[in-house]
């Protein structure tokens, strides 16, 4: 009986591990873009810089790398690397905590390699704190980013939008002038992160802005941003509140909103695409070490997502879908923004919105 047993317990593990390696080789399947007839391919790879997909099916397990060099206290920041297509730093690291008041953003590091950012070893660490201590080039809130070399952030107390060289500390700033300006001063954040009035982006296809609008009764508001120029574009209104999402990001001309479902796991609930000014609602769950999204940087270059999680630095490899975005999850409710329909009209051939 014993031998028996026993026999019958190899051949089970045998069994799974057949199955196992059948699940593994379906997985590369599908990844690859391949498949069959009978299981057609649901996700793919796309290449580096393409948008040749239909938007995010899933995000991997979260991967820790390690706590800022600053400290637990430090609890929010952003980091990542550049944002810009094809840039001429593509292995650059760099970290940006706000200070302990989760609002001002003085002091930053940059690092050559993952190896050196492990190590806690940059090869620059400085801060936009001039020595009259006003910190007038300072930004506010972790809506930051790096794109092309330099930072482009929220300045401190102010609805400027100021793009800064990390070193010569040359800082170029232009007021945000609009018929309906972005809030400021933490009015319109996300719902847990604070001082994200004004939260900067890049994808595949450049620089973005997004912030809450009054106008709009709260809901976020979707621009493109020049790089050089820092003039802003027309606006894309989508109909979710700014104060619901807990983080948001975008990839291919596509914001992703993120809501908080516990203290260990996060939702993307929610999808605007700016090609179509389509909106649809998702269920794409994702894992999170600690509590608190302080914020999110999809980087196109290497296709993962950056999360800095309660001081520390986590990111996220994405898997995307190869089917249509018109078939992706639920249409949300979409409502008129404006009383007049010729003028709602004209809007959306500008961009989505008013302009």
């Amino acid at each position: 009986m014993e031998k028996y047993d026993k026999r019958n317990i190899i051949t089970a593990q045998q069994q799974i591990s057949l199955l196992q390696k059948k699940l593994q080789d379906c997985e590369d399947a599908i990844l690859s873009g391949g498949g069959t007839s009978s299981f057609p391919a649901a996700a793919k790879k796309p290449s580096i810089g393409s948008c040749d997909h239909d938007g995010l099916l899933r995000v991997s397990a979260p991967v820790l790398v390690k706590l800022n060099w600053r400290g637990p206290e430090f609890k929010a920041g952003a980091w990542g690397k550049d944002v810009a297509l094809g840039t001429k730093f593509p292995d650059i690291f760099w970290v940006f905590p706000t200070n302990m008041d989760k609002r001002k953003l003085e002091t930053f590091r940059l690092y050559s390699t993952m190896k050196k950012l492990s190590l806690y070893s940059p090869s620059t660490e400085s801060s936009f704190n001039k020595p009259d201590k006003k910190c007038t080039d300072c930004g506010q809130g972790a809506g930051v980013v790096f794109f092309n070399g330099s930072f482009y952030y929220n300045c401190y107390q102010s609805r400027d939008v100021c793009k800064a060289d990390p070193v010569t500390k040359k800082v170029k700033r232009v007021q945000f002038k609009d018929k309906d300006p972005s809030s400021f001063n933490d009015f319109l954040s996300y719902k847990i992160a604070k001082f994200q009035d004004m939260d900067l982006a890049g994808d595949e296809q450049g620089m973005w802005l997004i912030h809450g609008s009054t106008r709009a009764n709260g809901n976020v508001v979707i621009r493109k941003l020049d790089p050089n120029s820092l003039q802003i574009g027309a606006p894309w209104i989508t109909t979710q509140p700014k104060e619901r999402m807990t983080n948001s990001f975008m990839i291919c001309g596509r914001l992703y909103a993120t809501k908080e479902l516990n203290a260990t796991h996060e939702e993307i609930y929610y999808v605007y695409d700016t090609k179509t000014t389509r909106e649809k609602t998702l269920k794409i769950p994702m894992e999170k070490p600690l509590p608190t999204v302080q914020s999110l940087k999809y980087n196109p270059n290497d296709q993962k997502l950056y999360l800095y999680n309660d001081g520390y630095l986590v990111y996220y490899n994405l898997t995307f879908k190869s089917g249509s975005l018109g078939r992706a999850g639920k249409a949300a409710e979409t409502k008129q923004l404006h009383s007049s329909e010729t003028e709602l009209s004209a809007v959306n051939q500008k961009g989505g919105g008013y302009s």
